[in-house]
């Protein structure tokens, strides 16, 4: 994985997704409130870029908070997977699900944010590990983007307080 300072962006591929009003009403929030946590989210759109913010509480055994969205075939296409984001200092996890894995399971990479830089993160496959609940899965299927059905972040960092990450693309390359 790599971090690089990022200036606007490239012409937009199929699988690409860009934040405007209707493509952030294709994500779903999902919070440590389905298992009796206390944190809260929200996410929406600023301009042309997406907002993910709330506050993490690890009140009830609670610590997360995350959004997520089905994904286009068009997605599945490439081999490498570039966020464009600024953060707030925190880390983060990038996340996709496939059916080779079981309900509730994901393929996880994680990244570090700087404090209102704004960040081009690219990820492989290779950056992903399978997890369940935070567990590392032994034996899971290696990732192949193309099996790719939905994406998604996520804060678990286990510090509590205020968050936000703003994205302004996730794209999906061929190559870098």
């Amino acid at each position: 994985m790599t971090t690089i300072a990022v200036f606007p962006t490239a012409p937009v591929a199929a699988g690409d997704i860009r934040f405007d009003a209707i493509e952030t009403k294709h994500w779903q929030v999902i919070n440590d409130t389905v298992m009796g946590g206390v944190s809260r989210s929200r996410f929406y759109q600023q301009d042309d870029d997406a907002i993910f913010e709330g506050t993490v509480s690890l009140d009830n055994n609670g610590g997360f908070a995350s959004v997520r969205r089905v994904i286009s075939p068009e997605f599945q296409n490439g081999s490498i997977i570039k966020l464009i984001v600024k953060g707030d200092g925190r880390r983060y996890q990038f996340r996709l699900k496939t059916h080779r894995l079981y309900e509730g399971a994901a393929y996880v990479a994680e990244f570090s944010t700087e404090r209102n830089a704004w960040q081009e993160v690219t990820l492989s496959e290779k950056d992903f590990t399978a997890r369940f609940r935070g567990r590392t899965i032994s034996n899971a299927p290696t990732l192949k983007f193309g099996d790719a059905v939905q994406v998604g972040l996520l804060i678990g960092d286990k510090i509590e307080g205020d968050f936000r990450l703003q994205i302004q693309a996730i794209e999906v390359l061929e190559t870098i």
